[in-house]
């Protein structure tokens, strides 16, 4: 990647925090987030945050 293309990645990775915030992810340490969703004992990683997992349990990490 060059220059340019590492600035938008970040830019993108950065707004997508941002939006997973939003709809009440909540940061656990740099590049890991948590959502609660449900009382199922199973927990979903993922890499990619999307609005439609709030019912369930993830731990996304970017």
């Amino acid at each position: 990647m060059n220059k340019h293309q590492d600035i938008e990645a970040d830019f993108w990775l950065e707004l997508a925090q941002i939006q997973a915030e939003s709809i009440g992810w909540i940061p656990m340490d740099e590049g890991a987030y948590m959502h609660v969703g449900s009382d199922s004992p199973v927990i979903q990683v993922v890499g990619i945050a999307k609005e439609e997992m709030a019912g369930s349990n993830v731990l996304w990490l970017t």
